[in-house]
């Protein structure tokens, strides 16, 4: 983790290194490098640990087969776990 203070003197470096809101994640997996990028403030991050334990625990969830929706805006009970490749 790095930690870089938004101030007016270093706002061009947060704009030039493409971060477009603060405070921003990246998640990375070792094979394939950068995988995720989204919003960690407090109404976001529910949703990026959600999706950091889905690397972690080697699955995500899904709606159903062939089911291309965001499984974070659906209802819980509506969810199926497919193992990641």
């Amino acid at each position: 983790f790095v930690e870089v203070p938004v101030t007016e003197q270093n706002a061009d470096l947060h704009q030039g290194l493409g971060i477009p809101t603060l405070p921003f994640g990246h998640i990375y997996h070792p094979d394939a490098g950068l995988v995720e990028e989204m919003k960690i403030g407090k109404a976001n991050f529910g949703t990026f640990a959600k999706t950091m334990s889905w690397y972690a625990d080697g699955f995500c969830e899904l709606n159903g087969v062939g089911d291309c929706s965001n499984p974070l805006t659906e209802k819980k009970s509506d969810v199926k776990k497919i193992g990641l490749v």
